[in-house]
């Protein structure tokens, strides 16, 4: 398997789509920024946390992020969170690197003080060349800072002085809550049959849900089995709050339960549509019909059209002789 085609069921840390995270009126705006027809744009901009004027690169921003974490980027962020970033637009992979789309370098902040330096002071062309292409795409480490930095996001960037034109058949997700789809849908118009839309917030708040209650339920387990590690007056004094922490663990999983019991329906009823189609279609064209028509003669179903073409067929070349 290649590497930017790596799923989540396979590798949940990883995802095959780069996705550009913004708010509701801008994704709207970005779906209608193109050109021409059918196109839209993501403006590059000059990061809004670059602190110093020797970074000038213009980029548009993605994360590699899997989509089910993605709401870890309100989560962490208050200014993302302010802006309401429960909105992206997500393109394959392998799409974005033959489009030149890169993924940042995070570096050790005194190694990226010496390679601005650098950068600067070689008076060699090709050299400087080099430089300003690893200067486009580097980030601070954050080792020194209290936060440590931005590893989090996964970023990659298109680098360009005006942005990131893409046609609507390259789009392959679009994240957005549930009641915000249609509206989308009606931008992206027949295209948007293809495309994959997620409510990557809700996936996320289910995700960690299921973390959270897990990791309670575990430490009870645990704390229960060996008194060394657990005093039952703790547990009793939080009794409750455990108590309902379980519940809703339990809740979860009873949703989760309903989830296979309605793919598993579906999966009946798309098992009995082939079963209908397979017995409906001709042997002998592989034409779909309710009524066929079994030929004796070919030991094979036609579809009446058929039948009907072939026997005038041979009437006429009988005719002709």
């Amino acid at each position: 398997m290649k590497a930017f085609e790596i799923e989540p069921k396979l590798k949940p840390d990883m995802s095959r789509f780069l996705i550009h995270m913004t708010g509701k009126s801008a994704i709207k705006s970005i779906l209608k920024g193109g050109n021409v027809k059918n196109q839209g744009f993501i403006k590059a901009l000059i990061p809004n946390g670059s602190k110093s004027d020797k970074f000038t690169h213009k980029i548009a921003c993605f994360t590699e992020t899997p989509i089910f974490a993605l709401g870890g980027f309100v989560a962490i962020s208050q200014r993302r969170s302010d802006e309401k970033m429960h909105y992206g637009i997500g393109f394959r992979k392998s799409y974005m690197v033959k489009n030149n789309v890169r993924p940042t370098i995070y570096l050790d902040n005194d190694v990226l003080g010496l390679l601005f330096s650098v950068s600067e002071s070689d008076s060699n062309q090709e050299v400087n060349s080099l430089l300003d292409s690893i200067k486009s795409l580097a980030h601070p480490l954050g080792e020194k800072a209290y936060k440590q930095g931005f590893t989090w996001e996964r970023e990659w960037r298109f680098v360009d002085k005006v942005g990131f034109y893409f046609n609507y058949d390259a789009i392959e997700v679009i994240c957005c809550p549930r009641e915000e789809q249609l509206e989308l849908q009606v931008i992206l118009g027949g295209f948007s049959d293809k495309i994959q839309f997620v409510d990557s917030w809700a996936q996320y708040k289910s995700h960690t849900k299921y973390i959270e209650h897990s990791e309670i339920k575990d430490k009870i387990a645990q704390g229960l089995a060996s008194h060394d590690d657990f005093e039952i007056e703790d547990f009793l004094g939080n009794y409750e709050d455990n108590l309902e922490s379980l519940k809703a663990y339990k809740d979860y999983l009873l949703s989760l339960q309903a989830s296979v019991d309605d793919i598993e329906k579906q999966l009946e009823e798309l098992v009995e549509w082939k079963n209908y189609i397979d017995a409906h279609t001709a042997e002998h064209c592989g034409h779909f019909s309710e009524n066929l028509v079994w030929r004796s003669d070919f030991e094979q179903s036609f579809c009446p059209d058929c039948s009907r073409d072939f026997d005038e067929g041979m009437a006429k070349a009988m005719l002709d002789d």
